[in-house]
């Protein structure tokens, strides 16, 4: 939650409208990044997005930071910018075609158990320094230009 917290404090510094999502069962969790950040309360919006809201809000978006879950799968079939951090499965079996330029993968080579209970030590080898700089990145492409 730290280092996302990092990431969405760094986004929201340089002008950029955070929201975090979670289901019911991670309100606290959501609450605590928002907090962290320095965000305002109605950021958090974890156990009031339905699934259709959380479509439309990810549809919509200019760019989503995430893990290797589901709101990944839908930034990639909406076509929505993303950074997207993978830790212990590889990009090449879950992450975004690799002929959609709109999307950043930051994945550190490192394979794992993606149902563990601790961090996944590949995906802490990425850094916040490292998501805020893709998402920069990705923030200042034009819509469709590739890198």
């Amino acid at each position: 939650p730290e280092r996302f917290a990092e990431v969405a404090a760094a986004l929201h510094a340089r002008g950029e409208r955070v929201v975090v999502s979670g289901g019911p069962d991670e309100t606290g969790l959501a609450r605590g990044v928002v907090r962290a950040a320095g965000l305002p309360p109605e950021a958090d919006l974890s156990g009031r997005t339905g699934p259709l809201c959380l479509a439309a809000l990810i549809a919509g978006a200019r760019l989503l930071v995430s893990g290797d879950t589901g709101v990944a799968h839908l930034a990639t079939a909406y076509r929505t910018p993303s950074v997207l951090l993978f830790g212990p499965t590889p990009p090449a079996l879950w992450g975004p075609p690799p002929d959609r330029p709109e999307h950043t993968v930051l994945w550190k080579g490192l394979r794992g158990d993606p149902h563990g209970t601790r961090p996944d030590p590949g995906l802490l080898r990425i850094t916040p320094g490292e998501v805020v700089a893709a998402a920069e990145g990705r923030l200042a492409r034009p819509e469709g230009v590739t890198p």
